[in-house]
């Protein structure tokens, strides 16, 4: 037996067991039977090219957030099992998140469009509804202009969120299953998940919608997170003590001494000629006393 088969084995025996169909039941939603779940991961092990010489953990591991989120392997574009360097991986589909979202009960409708270079298209944001779409329904070629979503809330509010073109291939680009899965497949599909996924954040989230993007963002664009930097270096000092400052010493006499006399203050000509003038003026001369003949 080689080791492909044996690991079809192992997967098909764990699918198989009591213990796995019990397990899946507890995760799944009470209307989706586990053994349904059990033969649509067959499915995918034996149609999926590369997936079958994936580790059995790996592929019990995708069945397992597959059935806790609710999501159908392969039905639909719900979700994905993707080979990546013999581990499975687990992707969710535009569809799967719609799913999700409805799940909330706060939104009335939502959808994710694609707009092609011939369409009809505007977007005015100061509008209750921002934006006009109107397909070429005779267009001839499949040239992508960009990607919308448009949700309503119970509110009655409205969502609207657009990418073009160029932003949806950079996110691709960045994705560790950009050359292949559905990324190579269908495209049209995960530009419409990648600009709901933008609009999502906005949207009224559960615990559950909030597991299924962490999940997705795993799978897309790995779970490493970048080093934070490092912290400056800092000193540790135990003890520290304050003195006041102590006063400036008096000159000794003998520095006194030495230093030169300050120079006089400038002086004005009329201080100069204050000093200049005599203390006392001479007194005038007396003239002497006459009588004119009238009594004292």
């Amino acid at each position: 037996m080689t080791q492909i088969a044996r690991r079809d084995s192992s997967v098909e025996g764990w699918l198989a067991s009591p213990a796995t169909l019990s397990q899946l039941k507890a995760a799944l939603p009470s209307h989706f039977a586990p053994d349904r779940m059990a033969r649509l991961a067959l499915t995918q092990l034996r149609t999926v090219r590369g997936l079958a010489d994936c580790t059995p953990a790996s592929i019990m591991a995708c069945v397992m957030t597959a059935s806790q989120l609710g999501l159908e392997p392969g039905v639909l574009g719900s979700c994905y099992l993707i080979p990546r360097k013999g581990e499975a991986t687990f992707l969710i589909g535009y569809q799967g998140l719609l799913d999700l979202i409805r799940r909330s009960g706060k939104v009335t409708s939502i959808a994710s469009r694609v707009v092609y270079e011939t369409d009809t298209f505007e977007v005015d944001y100061s509008a209750a509804v921002p934006f006009v779409h109107k397909p070429d329904l005779r267009r001839k070629d499949s040239r992508i202009l960009g990607f919308y979503t448009h949700a309503t809330l119970t509110g009655g509010e409205h969502l609207f969120e657009w990418m073009p073109l160029h932003e949806v291939q950079a996110i691709r680009g960045r994705s560790q299953s950009g050359n292949s899965g559905p990324w190579a497949t269908d495209f049209a599909e995960m530009g419409k998940k990648t600009v709901l996924r933008r609009a999502a954040k906005y949207l009224p989230r559960s615990i559950e919608f909030s597991d299924a993007l962490a999940a997705d963002d795993r799978s897309e664009f790995g779970s490493e997170a970048p080093p934070a930097p490092a912290p400056a270096p800092t000193a540790t000092v135990d003890h520290v003590e304050v003195r006041p400052p102590a006063p400036p010493a008096a000159p000794s006499p003998s520095s006194a001494a030495r230093l030169p006399a300050p120079p006089p203050p400038p002086r004005t000509q009329l201080v100069e000629a204050i000093d200049a003038a005599p203390l006392f003026a001479p007194s005038p001369e007396v003239v002497p006393f006459e009588d004119d003949g009238f009594p004292l």
